[in-house]
C-alpha cells in the first residue's frame, strides 16, 4: 500500500479550496463588473442616441421636410475608436448618417430589437435603436400627421473590454495578494494543529514489552479530537499489558507446575536407585511413580485444553457455528462423569426446563460443564449430591452446578476463575485440581457473549451459574 502524508494532503486540501475560492471570487467580481459596465455603456448608448435625435428640426414657417444640425454632432467619447450613427424618419424623406459609412450596415438590425452587436471592418460595435422619437424642435404649421424618428447609435466595444480586462487582471492580482498569506497562514495552522499528533505518535512509540507506560503530550491530551483516540489507545495498551502479564504468569504457574511435578517423581526414583529394597518397596515406589505421572498427564491435558481453548477464541465468531441444545450439552457432560462421581460416591442430580438453542461448537458447551462439573465432584463429600440445572426462559438460559463441599472463602471468590489460582494449595494434590479448569470455562463463556459468577459459603457449597444470551434460530 502507497503511503501518504496526512500533513500534505491537508495542506493540498485547503490550499485547493482557497484556490478555487479566489478563482471563485475573481469570476463573480468580474462577472459583476462586466455587468455593471455594461449597464452604463448601454446608457451610454441610449444618451448618444437622445443627442442625435435631439440635432433633428423642422424648417422655419412651417415648410414640410425635417433638417439636421450636424455642427452639433457631439465627439466621440472613446479616444481611437469610432462611433456610427444613422436617423431615418418614418416618412420616408429624412436620412441621416455618419460621413464615410455605408448606411447599409444597418440593415441587418433584426426586426424589434433594440440592442445589436456587429462587426465593421475587424473592430466590434455595439448599437441601440431608438424608435417612434418624436422631434424635439416644435414648429407651427408643420403639415400631420407628425414624422417619428428612428436613431440608431453604435460604438465600439474596445474601450471597454479593454476596461473589463484590466478590472479583471486587477481582482485577479488582489485576489493572489491575499491568496498567498491566507496559504502561508493555512499551512502554519495545519502544522501547529498536527503537533498533538505528533507528539501522541511519539509518546505511543515509546511503548514496549518492557515499559507499558503511556503519557501523551499536554497538548495532545488537551486536545478534543484526540480525546477518542487516546482513551483507545490507553484501553489496549492496559489489554495487552495485563495479556502478557497474565502470559508471563500463566508461564510462571505452569513451570511451578512442572517442576514439582517432575521433582516429586525424580525423589520418587532416586530413593528406589540410592538403597537396596524388597520387591514390595519398589511395586510401592513404581505405583507413586505411576501417580505422579498420571498427573502430570493430567497437568499437560488441561494446559493443551487452555491453549486449544484461546486458540479458538483468537479464531473469532467468523466461522459457522451449528445450533446445539443446551440440555443436551450439560447430558452429554454429565454422561461422561457419572462413573468417575460413582467412583467418589457422588450422584449427580440433573434437571431442565424450556428449550435453549444456541449458536456453538458443541464440543466447547461440553468442555464448559465438563470443567465445572469435574471441579464441583474433586470438592464434594463422599455421599453427597452435585446439582445441575438448565432452565431457559424470556430470550436467556442459565445453567447452574451446585455442590454441597467445604466451601470457598469470599477472599478468594472473586479469582477461583483465574488460571493455577486455588483457594487451599494445601488440598491440591489430594483433589488432583491444578486451578485451569475454572479459567477455561469463563474464557469460553465469555467468548459465547455469556457471564459466569459464583456464590458460596464456607461449610455449606459452591453455587456456580453460567447465563447465555438467547439468538432467535
Amino acid at each position: 500500500m502507497k503511503k501518504f502524508s496526512l500533513k500534505k494532503r491537508l495542506i493540498q486540501a485547503v490550499a485547493g479550496a482557497q484556490v478555487l475560492l479566489a478563482t471563485g471570487l475573481v469570476l463573480v467580481c468580474t462577472s459583476l463588473s462586466r455587468h455593471s459596465i455594461q449597464r452604463s455603456f448601454d446608457v451610454y448608448l441610449e444618451g448618444r442616441a437622445e443627442s442625435i435625435a435631439a440635432i433633428v428640426y423642422y424648417p422655419d414657417g412651417g415648410r414640410p421636410g425635417l433638417l439636421f444640425n450636424a455642427a452639433k454632432l457631439p465627439p466621440a467619447s472613446q479616444h481611437g475608436h469610432r462611433e456610427l450613427f444613422l436617423v431615418t424618419s418614418d416618412h420616408g424623406d429624412f436620412e441621416r448618417h455618419s460621413p464615410g459609412v455605408d448606411p447599409h450596415v444597418f440593415d441587418a438590425i433584426p426586426p424589434g430589437a433594440r440592442f445589436w452587436k456587429f462587426t465593421l471592418h475587424g473592430e466590434h460595435f455595439r448599437a441601440i435603436v431608438l424608435r417612434n422619437l418624436a422631434v424635439q424642435d416644435t414648429e407651427e404649421g408643420v403639415p400631420q400627421p407628425l414624422p417619428k424618428l428612428t436613431v440608431v447609435y453604435a460604438a465600439s466595444t474596445g474601450g471597454i473590454e479593454h476596461q473589463i480586462a484590466r478590472l479583471g487582471l486587477a481582482i485577479g492580482a488582489a485576489s493572489l495578494l491575499v491568496l498567498i498569506p491566507a496559504l502561508l497562514l493555512a499551512i502554519w495552522a495545519i502544522r501547529r494543529a498536527l503537533t498533538p499528533l505528533n507528539g501522541l505518535a511519539t509518546a505511543a512509540g515509546a511503548v514496549s514489552v518492557d515499559c507499558w507506560r503511556f503519557e501523551p503530550s499536554e497538548a495532545a491530551a488537551s486536545t478534543r479530537e484526540l480525546e477518542p483516540l487516546i482513551r483507545a489507545l490507553t484501553t489496549v495498551l492496559a489489554g495487552l499489558e495485563a495479556a502478557f502479564a497474565r502470559q508471563r504468569e500463566f508461564m510462571g504457574d505452569a513451570a511451578h507446575e512442572l517442576k514439582t511435578s517432575l521433582a516429586i517423581l525424580k525423589s520418587t526414583l532416586q530413593r528406589l536407585l540410592n538403597k537396596p529394597a524388597q520387591l514390595e518397596e519398589y511395586a510401592r515406589g513404581l505405583a507413586a511413580m505411576n501417580r505422579d505421572c498420571e498427573r502430570l498427564e493430567r497437568l499437560l491435558n488441561r494446559m493443551l485444553q487452555t491453549a486449544r481453548a484461546e486458540q479458538r477464541i483468537a479464531g473469532g465468531r467468523d466461522r459457522p457455528f451449528d445450533v446445539v441444545d443446551l440440555a443436551a450439552s450439560c447430558e452429554a457432560a454429565i454422561a461422561q462423569l457419572t462413573p468417575y462421581a460413582a467412583d467418589k460416591e457422588i450422584r449427580i442430580v440433573y434437571s431442565a426446563s424450556g428449550v435453549a438453542l444456541l449458536r456453538a461448537d458443541a464440543a466447547d458447551l461440553e468442555l464448559i460443564w465438563l470443567n465445572l462439573l469435574e471441579n464441583a465432584i474433586q470438592y464434594s463429600p463422599q455421599g453427597s449430591v452435585v446439582e445441575v440445572a438448565c432452565h431457559a426462559d424470556a430470550g436467556r438460559a442459565k445453567v447452574i452446578v451446585s455442590d454441597h463441599g467445604c466451601g470457598i472463602e469470599p477472599v478468594h471468590l472473586e479469582r477461583i476463575f483465574e488460571r493455577f489460582y486455588r483457594a487451599d494449595s494445601s488440598r491440591a494434590r489430594s483433589t488432583g485440581g491444578f486451578g485451569l479448569g475454572l479459567a477455561i470455562a469463563r474464557s469460553l463463556v465469555i467468548f459465547y457473549g455469556g457471564a459466569i459468577h459464583a456464590e458460596s459459603e464456607p461449610g455449606v457449597g459452591t453455587r456456580i451459574a453460567v447465563e447465555f444470551p438467547l439468538e432467535a434460530i
